[in-house]
């Protein structure tokens, strides 16, 4: 575990992909910061730009700049206390947000997991931030992973077993004071 954690540290600050067990699906990841490693995985994925990624942040105020401060309300405090955990809050993108990672959208994904593993790796990357996506192919089941994409990638971290759930996170947009359910 540590020699991968060491790896996995030197490749995100190499600005190269990786994927990695999160406590739901496999996780392609990446520095948030570096347009290239974004457009990598993008390919890797074969993923419509048209879809955003997602910043994991190693707690709420590590991702907190990236949104807009009008959504620190009652409800998204409510929200926020369910992490770390398989919850992704979509909010508004604030001006510190990579417009790479979200192109089109005035929105962000921000999710903290609760993985052992990755909260270790966020803490030693570039303000304890990663740009994510779920570890497959656009159009296929995130279930599985597919060798295709671990063939294309520095590092695989195989998951323990039981350690995700292989379930998506629950996804709930905060806006002007309202929560809807996007998943």
């Amino acid at each position: 575990m540590k020699n991968s954690l060491k790896l996995a540290i030197e490749l995100i600050k190499s600005n190269k992909p990786i994927i990695i067990p999160t406590d739901t699906v496999y996780g392609l990841v990446c520095r948030y910061d570096s347009k290239s490693a974004v457009e990598k995985i993008y390919k890797l994925k074969k993923r419509d730009r048209k879809k955003p990624l997602i910043l994991l942040g190693y707690n709420w105020q590590a991702l907190r700049k990236f949104v807009i401060g009008n959504d620190y309300n009652h409800s998204l405090q409510m929200w926020i206390r369910q992490w770390p955990g398989p919850l992704t809050l979509v909010l508004s993108a604030s001006k510190k947000t990579p417009e790479y990672l979200n192109e089109g959208f005035k929105t962000i994904g921000i999710r903290v997991p609760n993985n052992k593993f990755l909260l270790t790796l966020l803490k030693h990357c570039p303000k304890k931030v990663l740009a994510s996506t779920s570890a497959n192919i656009s159009g296929k089941s995130d279930k599985k992973l597919p060798r295709e994409l671990i063939k294309k990638v520095k590092l695989f971290v195989k998951a323990r077993k039981g350690e995700m759930s292989l379930k998506p996170s629950r996804v709930i947009e905060i806006k002007n004071n309202s929560t809807k359910i996007l998943r």
